[in-house]
Order: structure tokens, then sequence, then C-alpha cells
């Protein structure tokens, strides 16, 4: 007997069973409707993430033109304040110089550079207020006195730095 004769004979026989339509529909239309969501959801990573470091970038670049273009505020008024400014001004570039070639965890530092950050805005605002009203004795003092503070507390960083090292050197000697 042949195969084909046989399905003929038994046709009866072998389709008892009826698949259920409904069920394999839902799988089929469940399985479509997710690949676009899982599509999605990818391509809003790879934006999220390119908006990400774009805007680190931006900050990063804003951060460091503030430092490196800070022009001084204090040549128009007096030269002599102006050097003192600019003494200041290559004190703290090189204690941010040192600071970026030591390794440093910044949870360890008491310091941080949020009290950094606070000068620098201060000063900001000192030097617009002298640059529309003119000289004060006050606003200039005072905005010597923030360089100070800032660059204690960049000295302090560092110092904290050090003795973090000097600490973990002497913990694995031990």
């Amino acid at each position: 007997m042949n195969i084909e004769e046989y399905i003929r004979k038994n046709r009866n026989q072998l389709d008892v069973e009826r698949a259920d339509e409904d069920y394999l529909w839902t799988g089929i239309s469940h399985s479509i409707k997710s690949i676009p969501k899982q599509k999605r959801f990818f391509t809003l990573k790879i934006a999220a993430t390119i908006i990400l470091l774009v805007a680190l970038s931006f900050i990063t670049y804003q951060v460091t033109s503030l430092r490196n273009n800070q022009q001084l505020i204090l040549a128009k008024i007096d030269p002599n304040l102006a050097k003192q400014e600019a003494q200041f001004q290559n004190q703290i570039k090189t204690y941010y110089t040192i600071l970026q070639k030591t390794d440093y965890n910044e949870d360890l530092l008491t310091t941080s550079f949020r009290d950094l950050e606070y000068i620098d805005t201060l000063i900001n605002k000192y030097s617009d207020d002298l640059n529309q009203n003119g000289p004060n004795p006050k606003l200039i003092n005072s905005l010597m006195d923030l360089y100070q503070k800032k660059i204690k507390l960049l000295d302090r960083m560092l110092n904290e730095i050090e003795k973090n090292q000097n600490y973990e050197n002497n913990k694995t000697n031990i």
C-alpha cells in the first residue's frame, strides 16, 4: 500500500483534531507587536546616549574655556592689582594642572568641586559688578579674597589627595 492511498482511505480518522486558530493568531500578533517596541526602545537609548555625550562635551568645553580664557578683571583699574590677579590665576591654573595629573577619588575628598564652582560664580558676579559700576574698593577686596579662597581650597584638595595616597601607601607597606 502506498502512503498516498493510506492517507486517502483514512483521511477521516487522521483529521480529527482542529487547531485553535484564536490561540495561534494571538501568539502571532503578540510577537509582531513586541518587535517595534524593542526597536523603539533601542532607538531611544541611542538617542539619549548621544544627547548625554553632547551635553557632557559642551559642559566640559565651557568649564575648560572659562578657566583657560578668564580675563584679567582688574587690568583696567590698577596695574598692581592686575599683576596680583594674574599671579592668583596662574597659581589656580597650576593647581588645576596638578589636580588633573593626580589619580584621586572625588568621594574621599572633604572639599568638593561645588565649592570651587560657587567661588567661580561669585567671581563672575563681582567682575560683572565692577564692569558695570566701575571700581569699588569693597568689590576689589572681595574679589581678591575670593581668589585667595579658591587657592586655599585647591591647596586643601591637593593636601587631602596626598594624605590619602600616603595612607594607602603606608597601608600596603604594612
